[in-house]
């Protein structure tokens, strides 16, 4: 998926697969929260879910799973307001600040602003503590960074506008029961402690190939020294998970390519000087999301998640460059007779 989206996006297509993003996160965003207040353990309000853990959460069973794929699209909406936003230039001072406001803000703005509310309130009501700071985390550092790039008025625009999404998907949130959560943040601390504990002697036997994909669990019969009547089924942090199942046979490319992506898309955000870098920048802004998400969950692990973090990579690195000439530019243009 990665290289095939990569391939596309160089001959063009980001906005508009942005925009298709856009609108289904929106519409799972409204799904989830439905489905959330009325359907109990059913998803789509038809299949069930096992009655152990927390409450499905939209088309996931495991609402960290959803907050995984709500903290990738939401930054990637965020940052195609962003280059609408920035394609307004006038700001002579004649004309009333509203309508400023008015113009900056068109119908198709307006409805990407509807969809990052209702994807927030969706993420905060999903609970997910993991999401949340991972995304607060990854908008902060990626507000820091990219400042500079900001004329005036494009970074008041762009602050006014991340604002009102904030302040729209705290609206809707339920802030007493995300306190509730928060507040036994030490408690999860403490078992997620315990679980990387046991998985260590793991990643120590299996060093150089790991104990095999999809293993952790099998292992983890083995290996559990806590209470037994409950088995862990995953390490609840990606990066030791990976060295347990996979060892150095997988995690050395792994660090390899990470590297590698980290250095291309540094290059491709500083080339580009169209209003696609802030596409680029809100989808580098995802992929940190989960990056930092993942030091507590393994959310990348459901197919929707790893396909959704290949397109934005591509977004990231896909050169503007490489396009080629037209598939028909090889034929010899036609030729009539003359009378």
């Amino acid at each position: 998926m990665f290289w095939i989206a990569r391939a596309q996006f160089a001959r063009g297509g980001i906005r508009q697969t942005t925009r298709l993003v856009a609108g289904l996160g929106f519409v799972v965003s409204l799904l989830a929260i439905a489905q959330a207040a009325t359907a109990g353990r059913k998803i789509y309000w038809y299949f069930p879910t096992e009655f152990e853990g927390p409450l499905p959460f939209g088309p996931f069973v495991n609402r960290n799973h959803f907050a995984t794929w709500a903290i990738m699209v939401l930054p990637l909406t965020l940052g195609y307001l962003a280059a609408r936003i920035g394609r307004r230039r006038d700001d002579a001072a004649h004309i009333a600040r509203r309508s400023r406001l008015a113009r900056m803000i068109d119908p198709r703005s307006a409805w990407l602003i509807a969809a990052s509310a209702i994807l927030l309130a969706a993420l905060l009501l999903s609970l997910s503590r993991s999401g949340a700071v991972a995304l607060a985390a990854s908008v902060a550092i990626t507000t820091v960074a990219t400042v500079g790039r900001l004329n005036g008025p494009h970074r008041r625009g762009a602050l006014a506008v991340l604002t009102g999404v904030a302040l729209l998907g705290v609206m809707w949130a339920d802030l007493p029961a995300l306190r509730d959560r928060f507040a036994g943040t030490q408690v999860g601390v403490a078992n997620r402690l315990v679980i990387w504990k046991e998985t260590m002697p793991v990643v120590k036997d299996f060093w150089i190939t790991g104990a095999g994909a999809g293993t952790y669990q099998k292992a983890l019969h083995v290996y559990q020294q806590s209470d037994r009547t409950v088995f862990f089924n995953q390490a609840h942090n990606h990066y030791i998970q990976v060295a347990a199942e996979g060892g150095l046979l997988l995690t050395a490319p792994l660090l390899l390519a990470g590297f590698a992506f980290v250095r291309v898309a540094r290059e491709r955000i500083r080339q580009d000087e169209s209003g696609l870098v802030w596409i680029r920048i809100g989808a580098a802004c995802g992929l940190g999301a989960v990056a930092l998400q993942h030091v507590w969950e393994t959310g990348l692990t459901l197919p929707a998640n790893a396909v959704m973090a290949a397109v934005l990579a591509a977004v990231v690195t896909c050169d503007r460059s490489e396009v080629g000439p037209s598939p028909t530019s090889n034929f010899p243009s036609p030729t009539y007779p003359r009378h």
